[in-house]
């Protein structure tokens, strides 16, 4: 195994997000590099406010987090998309953390999964946060949404439930990791 570190989290604070359950099954793809799977929901923070920033300084939480993205060579991220846009718990961090260091993910590779009950699979907000990864700093390699998920997941098993979203997830993975890994 390699020793690149990639870090791992859905833009869902969800006990139940079907895009923290494509994350750890697409991290589990990942064969040459290690995988650190985190979750946003242990890493809160208040809403973005430039009053606390200036009153209060920067949440630990947020500054771990911060150290956390300094340590890491690429980025697996799975995001829900809430009415065609990013969630609130991601845009949050993302406010926090820019504001402590910018580029937020300091130019390194990046692949963006999505996950949804509807027919596009969150692809509007995949997009968006493609563009986005410009003024973030994010190198989108790879990238592949998931529509009608309960139909194309098996939820006993924590797969994908037919060889085509099996292989588009492979493939996914595979260039991302020929990226960074190999």
């Amino acid at each position: 195994m390699d020793n690149k570190s990639i870090l791992a989290f859905s833009g869902s604070n969800s006990a139940r997000s079907i895009n923290q359950e494509l994350l750890i099954y697409a991290a589990g793809l990942i064969k040459t590099c290690r995988v650190q799977l985190i979750s946003l929901r242990d890493y809160s923070a208040p809403l973005y406010n430039m009053d606390i920033e200036i009153s209060e300084g920067f949440p630990e939480k947020m500054k771990e987090l911060n150290a956390l993205f300094n340590k890491q060579d690429a980025f697996l991220l799975a995001l829900p998309e809430h009415n065609g846009s990013v969630t609130p718990v991601f845009k949050n961090t993302i406010d926090w953390l820019s504001r402590i260091e910018m580029p937020i993910f300091r130019n390194k590779p990046l692949c963006l999964l999505s996950a949804s009950p509807g027919l596009r699979g969150g692809a509007h907000n995949r997009e968006h946060v493609t563009g986005l990864m410009l003024f973030w700093g994010g190198k989108v390699v790879s990238a592949c949404s998931i529509g009608k998920f309960p139909e194309k997941w098996d939820g006993k098993q924590h797969r994908p439930a037919d060889a085509e979203t099996q292989a588009m997830l492979r493939n996914t993975i595979r260039i991302f990791e020929k990226e960074i890994c190999q």
